[in-house]
């Protein structure tokens, strides 16, 4: 097997030993080597396979990258506090994920990743060439125009800026003027149970660092979009109508929520969509930032637009003309003999959980009826079991969710694989009715533990198909240098990442968290192929 600068199967970054607060740095571990799953391969993975097998694609995986302007009026960091284990609501709430201390390096993760990517020459199983990457979706944070255009800077290449409003100024919930003990005050200044409760450092001077410009390296390969929930909804769940649509552009950030507030019931408003909740902040603590337009929200069609590039590979990274004209995010591409289908799960209604409109489904089903003969890949953003959103005002088309889709696609034996993001956590799981099936590949996110991404190789191999996923690092180093570099930045933000308060209980050295179990990583997957009709529910 090729050795691959960022493989895991090379190896791996884990927590160490618990310092003052229990806070860890990261260590390198021996690599994780492919295990070998064969629910649906009808033992297709026979010793030796790999010497007759026959590259068809291999592909670069990445996805919630969060490209994220931290210092936008349009973000509600201040609810995310209700989720901190010392939480009264913690249990009736979940996990909410509008702050995070490392979230003030999301465009150095994504140029880090961007640059294994390139660093990448083959797929670490096959030896072929990488053929082109995807993103499925939640490229940005806060479908905020600022973050598009860095976030497409940032893999096409070029100059990105990841500050905004005063760029002499850091204006974010992270700074001296905040006075807040539940934001990570990496500067000093305020007091902030980061520090003192959980161990989290003081780094002097990363407020300017991370604002710095940098020469985004750019993926150096075609890379395709997908459309996710955080790039169409305020903190991907609120449709920025009415007045929370001049909110993120304006000068007044909310930092600190008031007294007497219900907190449960405002998460749950949030949660289905309802952005009158938010007026209730009204009285929380300010603070005032610089205005400034380029924070102005995009609609779906304005953010299919924006891929349409001089240079672009391919020209609209995947979107067509006939989606910009039409509203939509959805589309077809081929790749030698395999079939790609890139859906849009994403319900504009609001909400932050998926679900498709009946148009896209019956284009679905023509698009697999057209391919018989061909294995198909989808791409989405969210994975079957997040397909639960039905929100929709009254005369609204109905929603197509999870079951149905499901029924849809084992009806269909060319389907082989869905690749997929929305979770934060890397999965892989068979979907069979014991008739037919194929795999469901989720991968973790740039923003949470562990900050991954995966190459994925579709191989012929005798008597069916063979799916190889090798999870990757981004390109920083093991530990944070004390620089401005980019990837030195990133090597900081994945450390922070990994102590994450509110979930670190969870992230171990054996994964966990975002990391999930060995066999949602490193694993070669089978597949019986050809397929007839009477496979599935054609015939």
């Amino acid at each position: 097997m090729a050795e691959e600068p960022a493989s895991t199967a090379r190896r791996r970054l884990i927590p160490a030993l618990e310092a003052d607060g229990g806070y860890r740095r990261l260590a390198v571990s021996e690599g994780e080597q492919h295990a070998f799953r064969d629910e649906l391969g009808g033992g297709v993975l026979r010793p030796g396979w790999l010497r007759s097998a026959i590259p068809l694609l291999v592909l670069a995986h990445l996805s919630d990258t969060h490209v994220m302007d931290h210092q936008s009026p349009g973000r509600a960091e201040l609810i995310s506090r209700y989720s901190d284990p010392d939480s009264a609501v913690r249990a009736e709430v979940g996990r909410i994920g509008t702050y995070r201390a490392q979230e003030l390096f999301t465009f150095q993760v994504a140029e880090a990743m961007v640059r294994a990517v390139r660093q990448t020459k083959a797929g670490p199983v096959s030896a072929a060439p990488v053929d082109f990457a995807i993103v499925t979706g939640d490229a940005t944070d806060n479908c905020q125009r600022n973050e598009l255009r860095s976030y497409i800077g940032l893999l096409d290449g070029g100059e990105v800026v990841p500050d905004s409003g005063d760029l002499d100024q850091y204006e974010g919930v992270s700074g001296p003027k905040v006075d807040d003990e539940r934001y990570w005050h990496p500067e000093g200044g305020p007091q902030d149970i980061p520090r003192s409760t959980y161990g989290f450092p003081e780094v002097p001077g990363v407020l300017t660092a991370a604002r710095l410009p940098f020469m985004a390296a750019g993926i150096g390969l075609p890379w395709y979009a997908v459309f996710g929930n955080h790039d169409n909804l305020l903190q991907g769940t609120v449709a920025p109508a009415g007045w929370l649509r001049e909110f993120p552009v304006g000068g007044v950030k909310y930092v600190t929520p008031p007294h007497g507030i219900d907190p449960a019931d405002i998460i749950r408003r949030f949660d289905s969509a309802d952005g009158a909740a938010l007026r209730e902040l009204a009285d929380s603590a300010r603070l005032a930032v610089t205005p400034d337009p380029g924070r102005a929200t995009v609609t779906r069609t304005e953010h299919v637009r924006e891929h349409f590039r001089p240079g672009a590979r391919p020209l609209g990274h995947g979107y067509s003309k006939q989606n910009v004209a039409e509203g939509t995010a959805y589309y077809p591409f081929d790749h030698g003999p395999v079939r790609c289908l890139v859906l849009d799960t994403v319900n504009p209604h609001g909400g932050w959980q998926g679900s498709l409109d009946t148009r896209q489904l019956r284009w679905l089903q023509a698009q697999l009826a057209g391919a018989v003969t061909r294995p198909v890949i989808l791409f989405s953003h969210h994975s079957l079991e997040t397909l639960v959103n039905d929100a929709r005002p009254p005369g609204a088309g109905r929603r197509v969710l999870g079951p149905e889709l499901r029924d849809v696609l084992l009806a269909h034996p060319n389907v082989v694989a869905w690749v997929n993001g929305h979770t934060h956590a890397h999965a892989v799981s068979a979907v069979t009715d014991g008739q037919t099936g194929f795999w469901q590949i989720t991968t973790a996110s740039h923003i949470d533990w562990p900050q991954q991404a995966r190459l994925i190789e579709l191989l012929a191999v005798p008597g069916g198909l063979a799916i190889a996923s090798t999870v990757i690092d981004t390109a920083a180093p093991t530990a944070y240098q004390g620089t401005a570099d980019p990837a030195d930045l990133a090597a900081l933000s994945r450390e922070l990442a990994a102590n994450d308060w509110q979930i670190r209980e969870l992230i171990t050295p054996d994964g966990g968290g975002g990391a999930g179990a060995a066999s949602d990583r490193n694993v070669i997957l089978g597949v019986e192929w050809p397929r007839s009709p009477s496979h599935g529910r054609l015939a």
